[in-house]
């Protein structure tokens, strides 16, 4: 095995520590590593040959945000009596907590972030929603439109006011005279982790945890104005800090080093129903990284956890019937591991102070399970180490986050306070391979954005220039024939060519070297919309000729298109002469689609169009679906990756499909979903 490393780039983080990403889904990454600012990565398909790091980086600055929520219990208790009565551990126990003392104190070090998460739904506006939580307990929430470079404030409930002064019962301050109490009531309102829960269409849920070791769970409206309902659990475990959501599963850690595994259930009085302690030795590791994944084949859920230099992995079944855990362990190597990263269902890789990565495989086989691990050169890891893994959503990108280990490499301020991102693959997958990927599991009624990992690597690949001959010979346009109806499948592999030749025309444009040859690949991309646009009209418009009565909109919609059809064609006849390299493809396509119109049109009823110039059709600002003509307004609704616009009225296009109250309207050319500009967005 080898690390391909594909694109790098490097981010400002002034406190870095192990296991630097707070939260990781795949496609968003968000880091806590710096003192002053919440710097979040989002995976994105529109990088270039200039800048081919596939991550849109945004921060958000909140040195100026109230931090120390908790001010207000200390200031009504007397200090100064707690500390006298003290006994010595105590007195140290109360000094050592900047939250304890903060209040009394000439110098309160600055918080830290203890953990920055993304809201697994949307705000109403079709937003992003972010929270972070600080080492002192305050906890806000931040929103910003997909793809934007910068996070802002969302005015919002603070969670942590309301746990403090509205959900604990009330406690008379007067009685509050020994550092036990204190502590006691500190720790009840002080928020150590928290998680996001699935959200539902109306709101979205939060389980909190405490320093006391209660989870609290809170479902909060759409806008995240109003609490709606909230439940408590007090648990044995001592200050949480650790909690990972898995479908309907809780994995829960303490300072002490207990692990336990809840299930969020419904049918439970506080939700949460305890399924096993899978660590009950306080060992005073706390957990900081745990993987939970599924494993369809066998039926099974595999839990695995850092312990120092051990993983440690349990199985649990998804049959209730049956109850029995596997279990095992695997010592690393070196003196802790540093990054954790699922690869699939069944096996990891890991980061440790060494020269290589880890992959470990989970063998599942007669009621045992292993770990075996096998050693990934990293040519990087001579003068850096990891200090996170994370794998892409679809697991073909893997990004190393590193920092400097050489103190000659650290001698100028700037490299002290950075760290260093690599994106690339485990093992190299040829161009045939990765896009066959991509073919075989994109479908024609789901949009393409959820596999935009396959299109940076793809992106990546072309600008890195490796192997590019086989990306220009992928799927050559002359192979594509159009002497038989238009099938689904054949724009879905139209499509793959689209993006395949976008990045390398936009290659061609950009480097110097190659920009002689730039005329040809634009020429292959002015043809290949045709292709598409054609496609997608003969595909309508052969579903609309199984119908008796077409409505009104239908019937505008099949002049429309055929309009541009033949606007497509009257181009392609006079803007590719006899000596073009592309003319005996282009004449043999617009053979076969004027035939196909024409019976098409006779079908649909009337005679075929006449011919018209080929700009006098298009509209000024065309909907790329119905091909009718959208009015001047300041609200759209465009594609997600490549800005073509369609109409608002969604119901109206949903008729041009045979499933219309199923279907999805995605982009005729990228395969991208839609999204809407709203003035009150």
């Amino acid at each position: 095995l080898q690390f391909t490393v594909l694109a790098q780039s490097d981010a400002r983080q002034d406190a870095t520590e192990d296991f630097l990403a707070s939260y990781a889904d795949g496609d968003f990454i968000a880091l806590i590593g710096s003192k002053s600012s919440v710097v979040t990565l989002e995976i994105t398909d529109k990088t270039s040959f200039s800048a081919p790091f596939p991550y849109i980086l945004a921060d958000f600055e909140f040195s100026s945000v109230g931090q120390r929520p908790l001010d207000v219990l200390a200031n009504q208790v007397n200090l100064e009596a707690i500390y006298e009565s003290c006994n010595v551990l105590e007195a140290q126990a109360l000094t050592l907590e900047p939250v304890y003392t903060a209040v009394c104190s000439a110098a309160v070090p600055p918080a830290k972030l203890r953990a920055v998460k993304k809201a697994n739904g949307l705000l109403p506006n079709g937003n992003l929603l972010l929270a972070w939580l600080n080492t002192r307990g305050a906890m806000i929430f931040m929103s910003k439109p997909a793809e934007y470079p910068g996070w802002s404030q969302l005015e919002s409930l603070n969670v942590a006011v309301v746990l403090r002064d509205s959900l604990l019962p009330p406690l008379k301050f007067s009685k509050i005279n020994s550092f036990k109490k204190y502590q006691d009531l500190m720790d009840r309102a002080w928020i150590t982790m928290f998680a996001w829960l699935s959200s539902q269409d109306d709101e979205h849920s939060l389980v909190l945890g405490t320093a006391n070791g209660s989870l609290w769970l809170l479902n909060l409206s759409h806008d995240m104005q109003i609490l709606r309902e909230h439940k408590v659990l007090e648990t044995s475990l001592d200050r949480i800090c650790f909690l990972n959501v898995f479908e309907d599963f809780l994995l829960v850690g303490d300072v002490k080093g207990i692990i336990q595994l809840y299930r969020v259930s419904n049918s439970n009085e506080s939700c949460l129903v305890l399924i096993k302690e899978l660590w009950s030795k306080p060992d005073r590791m706390g957990l900081q990284r745990g993987v939970i994944t599924r494993c369809p084949k066998r039926g099974c859920y595999y839990i695995t956890c850092c312990k120092a230099a051990h993983l440690l992995t349990w199985c649990l079944q998804m049959s209730e019937e049956d109850e029995e855990w596997l279990e095992t362990r695997l010592y690393v190597g070196g003196m802790k591991i540093t990054g954790l990263t699922a690869l699939n269902h069944n096996s990891y890789v890991v980061g440790n102070i060494s020269r290589h990565l880890q992959r470990i495989q989970i063998s599942h086989e007669s009621n045992q399970l292993s770990l075996t691990k096998q050693s990934i050169p990293m040519d990087m890891l001579e003068n850096f180490e990891v200090l996170d893994l994370i794998n892409s959503s679809n697991g073909n990108l893997l990004t190393v986050f590193l920092t400097r280990n050489k103190e000659y490499m650290n001698s100028h301020l700037w490299q002290r306070n950075q760290i260093v991102m690599q994106v690339g693959e485990i093992q190299d997958k040829d161009a045939e391979e990765a896009l066959g990927r991509l073919a075989s599991q994109l479908k024609f009624n789901e949009p393409i954005n959820p596999y935009t990992d396959y299109l940076a690597e793809l992106r990546m690949k072309i600008f890195s220039q490796k192997e590019l001959q086989r990306y220009i010979d992928f799927s050559p346009l002359d192979s594509f024939q159009f002497d038989d109806d238009a099938t689904e499948s054949q724009l879905l592999k139209l499509k793959i060519k689209y993006h395949v030749l976008q990045a390398i025309s936009h290659l061609h444009s950009n480097l110097l070297e190659l920009t002689e040859h730039a005329r040809k690949f634009l020429d292959e991309m002015e043809l290949l919309q045709a292709m598409l646009a054609t496609t997608h009209i003969r595909l309508r418009l052969q579903f609309l000729r199984t119908l008796s009565k077409l409505t009104p909109f239908q019937d505008e919609a099949v002049k429309s298109m055929f309009n541009e059809a033949h606007r497509l064609i009257n181009k392609l006849k006079s803007g590719f002469d006899e000596k073009h390299l592309l003319k005996t493809t282009t004449n043999a396509f617009v053979e076969h689609i004027s035939t196909h119109l024409e019976i098409l049109h006779l079908k649909l009823g009337g005679n075929p169009p006449k011919v018209m110039d080929q700009d006098s059709g298009m509209p000024e600002i065309g909907c790329c679906v119905s091909y009718a003509e959208i009015s001047p307004s300041l609200e759209r609704r465009y594609c997600t990756l490549c800005d073509r616009q369609i109409l608002m009225e969604l119901e109206n296009l949903q008729e041009l499909y045979e499933h219309k109250d199923k279907q999805k309207i995605i982009c005729p050319f990228c395969h991208g979903s839609f999204t809407e500009e709203l003035l009150n967005a």
